[in-house]
């Protein structure tokens, strides 16, 4: 897939595309009438596909995004992974299919040693893919895939996934092969609250999704972006603020999230960014609704 880069001021964001797949409006959005998806459908129709038995789905995206600040060279998620890193999940969600993020970060000209700070937006298994290299899928010689890098992440997403219940939310246990040997490495930096990486760059808590979720504001030479990880799920969300993905773990939370970075997106004229939907986008205006239109 060719790469796609965004320069907001003097940063520079490049979108590393790891894996895709379709999944059934019925597993994402199980309230959602089938007849609600026809405008966007119609709107958007690089954002919809089909499964193999015809059902009418997201065509969803695992996205990374490298981002370029002052010096500082920076992995927004580390994607679905491969069957060695994260492999219930790649077997689970991905139907075996490997992710590809490392070949892409190198066709972007970078190596998984370039890379100081790997950003978690937060810490479901398809955006922590890439975290741990091991030579095979049960092999104790693991080691972190960016191993000049800090790992950041929310600490009320620690907490909430440290537990029993990890495999219970999803069906598949993914923890332990890709976010607690982190702590183990010595690489992993847990957060509160808004942080600033750079000068240019700022982390800050968008909670919802996941009690620890998380976007990287991008403000430098008077121009931002937002990269927001799973604050949205596709561009219908842009609009339908109140639809609930399934996987939201907290839906009243996340909605009052999703209104909220469109309030600020649309004021500050600030470019968008969300994991599952390739490209950048903008909120725009509409007969008074609001819409994502790609950049």
């Amino acid at each position: 897939m060719p790469h796609s880069t965004l320069t907001v001021g003097n940063v520079e964001i490049t979108v590393l595309h790891d894996s895709e797949v379709a999944l059934p409006f019925i597993r994402t959005f199980p309230d959602v009438p089938r007849d609600a998806w026809t405008p966007y459908m119609e709107r958007y129709p690089d954002a919809y596909t089909k499964t193999a038995t015809g059902e009418d789905s997201l065509r969803v995206h695992f996205e990374c995004y490298l981002v370029r600040s002052q010096g500082r060279v920076l992995l927004v998620d580390s994607g679905l992974g491969n069957a060695n890193s994260n492999p219930n999940v790649v077997e689970m969600i991905g139907g075996g299919i490997d992710g590809v993020l490392l070949s892409e970060l190198e066709k972007a000209g970078f190596k998984a040693s370039d890379v100081d700070t790997v950003f978690l937006t937060h810490l479901h298994p398809d955006h922590v893919g890439w975290n741990v290299a091991r030579p095979a899928a049960d092999s104790a010689d693991e080691s972190p895939t960016f191993p000049n890098a800090r790992y950041v992440a929310h600490e009320a997403d620690w907490a909430a996934f440290d537990t029993p219940r990890d495999s219970e939310i999803f069906g598949y246990d993914w923890w332990a092969q890709t976010v607690a040997p982190l702590r183990r490495f010595g690489v992993l930096d847990l957060i509160t609250g808004e942080t600033e990486l750079t000068g240019e760059l700022t982390v800050t808590p968008t909670p919802g999704h996941t009690p620890g979720s998380m976007s990287l504001i991008v403000n430098s030479g008077g121009e931002k972006a937002f990269m927001m990880g799973d604050v949205f799920h596709g561009p219908a969300q842009v609009t339908e603020t109140d639809w609930v993905f399934h996987y939201d773990m907290d839906p009243e939370t996340a909605g009052v999230t999703r209104r909220g970075m469109l309030d600020h997106a649309e004021q500050d004229n600030a470019a968008i960014a969300i994991c599952h939907h390739s490209g950048f986008g903008r909120v725009v205006r509409e007969s008074g609704k609001r819409y994502w239109q790609a950049l």
